[in-house]
C-alpha cells in the first residue's frame, strides 16, 4: 500500500498544481468571479427590481442605475441560469418586486449555457425541485476542482483551440461605420446561430413557465421585455418559431409585454448587431419609463 503511494505520489502533485494554476490563471474563473458578485451585490442591496436575461439585457450595466434596481443579466445565460436567479431572489430578497425578464426568441433556443457551474455556490443552498442541471451534491462540490468540471474542460479546450487558428489583424470597427452590406452579413450570420431550434427544448419552457409562476406565487410583477436588435439578426428566426415564441409569453399573462426588437435601428446605436451601445441603451431606458413607470437609471 505504502509503494502505491510513493508512485502516486508525483500524478497526485502534478494533479494538484496544474487544478491551482488553472484556477488562478484562467479566464473561466475569473468570469466565474465576476458572475458570483454580481449576484451577491443584487442579494446584499435587496433590490426592488431586477433583469433578467442574457448579454441583450446585461447592457443595462452601461447605465447608472437606480439604488433600486440590480442587474442579474449577464451574457450566455439561458432560462435555467434565470430560474435558479430568481429561486436565489425569493430565498434572499424578501423586497424584490419586479422582475423583468427577457422574452426574445434566442432565449428559447435549443443550447446550454457554460454557466451553469456559477451557479453551484447558490445551488446547494436552495430547494431546486426542477433540479434543472441534473446534479446532485457531490457533482456540486466537485466541479470546484477545475480538472472535474466539464464547463472548464470544454472552455479550455475551445481556447486551446482558438490559439491554434490562424489569428486575424484586423481590428474590430465601430459598427456604424461598417458598410451596410456587411451590418447584414454579420448580423444574418450571427442570427442563424442564435436561432437555432428555437422552442424545440420542452425543459425550457417549462422552466420559464416556472419561473413566472413563482413569481406571481409571490406577489412579485412580471415584465417580459425584448432589447433592440438588427432586423437582419432577428429575422433569422423562422416566422413559425417566432410565433411559437409569441404565442407562448401570451399565455403567461405578464403584467407588462415589452417588444422593442426593432424600435431602435439607427446603427449609431448600437456596439454590434444585437447589443446596444451607452447611447442606444439611455435612449432605451426612457422608453421603458415611459411605457412602465418604472425607472431604471438615477
Amino acid at each position: 500500500m505504502k509503494s502505491i503511494f510513493i508512485k502516486l505520489t508525483p500524478y497526485i502533485i502534478v494533479f494538484i498544481i496544474v487544478n491551482i494554476y488553472s484556477f488562478k490563471t484562467s479566464d473561466f474563473f475569473k468570469q466565474e468571479k465576476k458572475y458570483i458578485e454580481r449576484i451577491d451585490s443584487v442579494l446584499d442591496s435587496q433590490s426592488e427590481i431586477v433583469f433578467l436575461g442574457d448579454s441583450h439585457v446585461e447592457t443595462i450595466k452601461l447605465l447608472n442605475l437606480s439604488n433600486n434596481l440590480g442587474n442579474l443579466a449577464f451574457g450566455a445565460d439561458g432560462v435555467y441560469e434565470m430560474y435558479i436567479k430568481v429561486l436565489s431572489m425569493i430565498k434572499y430578497n424578501k423586497n424584490l418586486k419586479y422582475v423583468f425578464i427577457a422574452t426574445e426568441p434566442q432565449i428559447f433556443n435549443n443550447s446550454s449555457s457554460s454557466n451553469s457551474t456559477f451557479l453551484n455556490k447558490y445551488l446547494l443552498k436552495l430547494d431546486d425541485t426542477l433540479n434543472v442541471y441534473n446534479k446532485s451534491k457531490l457533482n456540486l462540490i466537485t466541479e470546484k476542482v477545475p480538472l472535474f468540471n466539464d464547463s472548464y474542460i470544454s472552455f479550455a479546450l475551445n481556447e486551446i483551440y482558438s490559439n491554434l487558428k490562424p489569428s486575424s489583424n484586423s481590428d474590430k470597427k465601430v459598427w456604424s461605420e461598417l458598410s451596410n452590406e456587411e451590418r447584414i452579413e454579420i448580423a444574418t450570420n450571427t442570427g442563424i446561430s442564435d436561432h437555432s431550434s428555437v422552442m424545440t427544448n420542452q425543459s425550457f419552457i417549462n422552466t420559464y413557465k416556472t419561473i413566472i409562476e413563482i413569481c406571481k406565487t409571490n406577489n412579485i410583477k412580471v415584465i417580459g421585455v425584448r432589447f433592440p436588435v438588427n432586423e437582419n439578426y432577428i429575422n433569422q428566426c423562422k416566422n413559425d418559431e417566432r410565433k411559437k415564441v409569441d404565442d407562448f409569453i401570451k399565455t403567461l399573462n405578464l403584467d407588462l409585454n415589452l417588444d422593442y426588437s426593432t424600435k431602435i435601428t439607427n446603427p449609431i446605436y448600437f456596439d454590434d448587431e444585437d447589443h446596444l451601445n451607452k447611447k442606444g441603451i439611455e435612449i432605451l431606458s426612457n422608453i421603458i419609463f415611459e411605457d412602465s413607470g418604472i425607472k431604471i437609471k438615477k
